[in-house]
């Protein structure tokens, strides 16, 4: 299986967070816009950015561990609870492959 890297262009990413996504088939992938609200040292994050890997789905990551991110999660969500995941609008709290693929259908 080929093995593709993307680099988010843009965003502050740090070495540890750059994902490798796996090539899947053309089912796979969402068209609309996906932001996933995450923090490195959590196990439920890594665990949706492997959803998100596996379904060929692509996105871009914001740091809730900066005062910047955090603020903008309290104003959205009332928190600062990861990982949150933003599709086309709609927030999937926690960990929910069958919901994150609902969306993305």
């Amino acid at each position: 299986m080929r093995i593709v890297k993307i680099i988010f262009a843009g965003l502050a990413v740090t070495a540890a967070a750059l994902l490798t996504f796996h090539v899947v088939p053309a089912e796979a992938g969402c068209a609309k816009s996906v932001v996933l609200y995450n923090a490195s040292w959590c196990p439920y994050c890594r665990q949706v950015r492997a959803i998100l890997a596996r379904n060929d789905i692509r996105y871009s990551i914001l740091d809730a561990t900066t005062a910047r991110v955090q603020a903008d999660m309290v104003k959205r969500f009332g928190d600062t609870a990861v990982p949150r995941t933003v599709i086309g609008g709609v927030v999937v709290a926690g960990v929910n492959e069958v919901r994150i693929k609902q969306l993305c259908r």
